[in-house]
């Protein structure tokens, strides 16, 4: 299924493109503080994120995996992503996001998550999510945690490149 439009309250979600590299690389991409806890690590280069952008612009059309911008209705600005891809080690969709550091703890985050969870529960019939975050990022625990997902075990990730290993905190959700 083509990856759709959201919109809540405040946010709207909508399909990336590799015309949103300046302000994706500039918002979040490049900054050290956001990418500290992910897999991806800091893009050193607009072209990194044009890369991203391109895969993702390609996989708007799978049925696995689904990422949104997330943009402040209000201003316009594009601040962040997130979204859902199946995961086959847990046997159901991990929600993942990322945000522009100007916009964390306003609760935009776990809005537009809402809304993800919403659409992969009511369009697609997804009851079944996976969620986790590195132990030394509660403020991610507590999106999941309002998002109603609910604490599994303890366990690790890795950066995509291999060069990081997190120690995290696994949650689940049935819906």
């Amino acid at each position: 299924m083509l990856t759709p439009t959201l919109e809540t309250v405040r946010v709207l979600l909508r399909p990336l493109t590799v015309a949103d590299a300046e302000t994706a690389y500039n918002a979040w991409t490049s900054d050290p503080e956001v990418a500290r806890f992910m897999r991806y690590s800091t893009h050193a280069s607009l072209k990194n994120t044009q890369e991203w952008l391109a895969l993702e612009e390609q996989n708007t059309l799978t049925d696995t995996n689904y990422t949104w911008g997330f943009v402040l209705k209000e201003t316009g600005a594009l601040f962040g992503s997130g979204g859902i891809n199946y995961s086959e080690p847990h046997g159901a969709f991990e929600l993942g996001y990322n945000i522009a550091r100007p916009y964390w703890g306003r609760g935009l985050t776990t809005e537009a998550c809402r809304a993800i969870l919403d659409f992969a529960a009511q369009t697609l019939g997804v009851r079944e999510f996976f969620s986790c975050h590195s132990k030394d990022n509660p403020a991610s625990g507590r999106v999941l945690e309002k998002l109603g997902f609910v604490y599994q075990k303890d366990g690790l990730y890795k950066s995509f490149d291999g060069t990081r290993t997190f120690d995290a905190r696994e949650y689940s959700l049935s819906m």
